[in-house]
């Protein structure tokens, strides 16, 4: 028999939600995004205190609640059959990946896609990912040239299975809910053994964003899950343990009009797979002579163009699409928010995330904690000085913070409780991996982190989650840029700095203040 589990986990580990916003339902009659975006369905419940109750979670009117299936029997080829079935038939199914755990519904039927929306309080200009089991089914759902599918074989040839999605024109056949209204989608194949079975069974592309609330923390494991969307009624919940890569992957577009790859979203899959990737194609001769390069997402003329210390240009931190529309992809003329991730103390616009947006995950406020979230600087650290005086957020002694490979160790002291994204145990000594992949490790486990210290700081009633900013030069690559991109949206781009107080009392040694 399949294991289910029908409860959250111990009241100790569950991460408690705070209260809600309702969301508006899409109407019947809307067919386009219109001048704001929309958003369907509601969010769970809450009790007073903000955490859910112990007990299943059912519709009104429903016998089914949501559950988790656990153990072998729950990955037997017939259980998979079933799930498969299931996603068919118009259900939603939660299901694991490398990357996080994704909420699925059947690709090709619209009303199975917009259940996704409605159980996760997403937005309707926000495009889902087309989850497909290899190459060839990853191209019946694009309308490509000739160089576009030879730069997609390329790609997909390097990191299929994997944390690389792609994105290109859609077929017809593809709904337009999927797409946020544009002519483009993302497609990807998974790498992890449960997905793909699943995938084979359900023998329809599976539209799948993160199986979490929209713009909470994203699911590395069943429980997540359970604690975001344990109010849909009928959902089944594939358990298949913790992801091995833990941050989402990679996006990018095929923009062959101007000779190259562009990366929307970074992610599970390095700028340098990419690259290496195309200049194997190239030297195969795959491409005709064409220079295909690999660049990040500009966002529009109003945000800086400055570098990272790598020499990298970073520009994913946008609010608005491609700076290069078409007929297919609406015009913004709004400012877009900061360019370059490590200098999170600039000052930026007020962001405008209405418009339809290329690939998911690129809204400033993103993988949030339902507690206010801050990049602590290390730039801002210092002791009290004259001049004008910053906007007081509280009190270290009520914060948590969340370290990086122990940086901000001579401080961890001051706060209510540290977790370090590669160590545990508050205010211990952070266990280093190699200095190369200390991002990569952090990339693993920042999700998981992010919950934990949500849950702690919900219970203990912590004013506010500091985040240890850092820059990316000198560490993996693409990876630290990737977890500096997490981390970046779930403070929704905003900076503190830690003042030191002199001649006070160890209780009342440091401020938190607006950097």
């Amino acid at each position: 028999a399949v294991a289910i589990a029908a409860h959250p986990p111990s009241p100790g580990n569950r991460t408690p939600l705070g209260p809600l916003p309702a969301m508006r339902k899409r109407p019947a009659s809307a067919t386009g995004l219109g001048a704001e975006s929309q958003q369907v369905g509601k969010r769970p419940a809450a009790h007073a205190s903000g955490a859910l109750a112990d007990v299943p979670c059912t519709a009104p009117g429903s016998e089914e609640p949501a559950r988790i299936l656990r153990g072998p029997a729950a990955q037997s080829d017939a259980q998979l059959s079933s799930l498969g079935a299931a996603l068919r038939g118009g259900r939603l199914v939660a299901f694991p990946t490398e990357t996080v755990y994704g909420l699925g519904a059947n690709g090709l039927d619209a009303t199975a896609v917009l259940k996704i929306f409605e159980a996760k309080g997403r937005p309707l200009n926000d495009p889902c990912i087309l989850h497909v089991p290899g190459v060839e089914e990853g191209l019946q759902l694009l309308d490509l040239s000739a160089l576009e599918q030879a730069v997609f074989k390329a790609l997909t040839a390097a990191v299929w299975p994997g944390p690389l999605s792609v994105v290109g024109r859609a077929r017809p056949s593809v709904p337009r809910e999927v797409t946020a209204q544009t002519d483009f989608v993302a497609v990807r194949c998974p790498n992890h053994p449960l997905a793909l079975r699943l995938l084979q069974a359900a023998a329809v592309p599976v539209a799948a964003p993160s199986a979490n609330r929209f713009g909470h923390i994203s699911p590395t494991c069943a429980d997540h899950v359970f604690e975001d969307l344990s109010h849909v009624s009928g959902l089944q919940i594939l358990d298949g343990g913790s992801c091995g890569v833990g941050i989402e992957s990679t996006v990018v577009k095929l923009d062959l009009e101007h000779s190259r790859v562009l990366v929307l979203r970074k992610g599970g899959t390095t700028r340098e797979q990419l690259e290496a990737a195309l200049a194997k194609g190239a030297a195969e001769g795959l491409f005709n002579g064409t220079q295909v390069t690999v660049e990040y997402h500009r966002p529009h003329a109003a945000t800086s163009s400055r570098s990272h210390s790598n020499g990298s240009y970073v520009a994913q931190m946008t609010t608005s699409p491609d700076s290069t529309p078409t007929a297919a992809t609406p015009s913004v003329t709004k400012p877009a928010a900061i360019d370059k991730l490590s200098a999170s103390d600039e000052k930026r616009e007020p962001d405008h995330e209405t418009e339809a947006q290329q690939a998911p995950g690129m809204m400033l406020r993103h993988y949030a904690p339902s507690v206010p979230t801050y990049l602590l600087s290390q730039d801002a650290i210092g002791p009290e000085a004259g001049g004008s005086v910053p906007s007081h957020l509280g009190s270290p002694a009520r914060s948590v913070l969340i370290d990086f490979s122990g940086r901000l160790r001579q401080h961890q002291a001051l706060f209510l409780r540290c977790f370090d994204l590669c160590g545990a145990g508050a205010g211990a000594a952070a266990v280093h991996a190699a200095e190369g992949a200390e991002a990569e490790e952090a990339c693993r486990y920042v999700f998981a982190v992010l919950r934990e210290a949500e849950a702690f700081a919900q219970a203990n009633e912590a004013e506010v989650i500091c985040l240890a900013d850092f820059a990316t030069g000198g560490l993996q690559g693409s990876f630290a840029e990737a977890l500096h991109d997490r981390l970046f949206r779930a403070a929704s781009g905003r900076s503190a700095g830690l003042r030191l107080l002199e001649g006070r009392c160890a209780g009342e040694a440091a401020q938190l203040v607006v950097a």
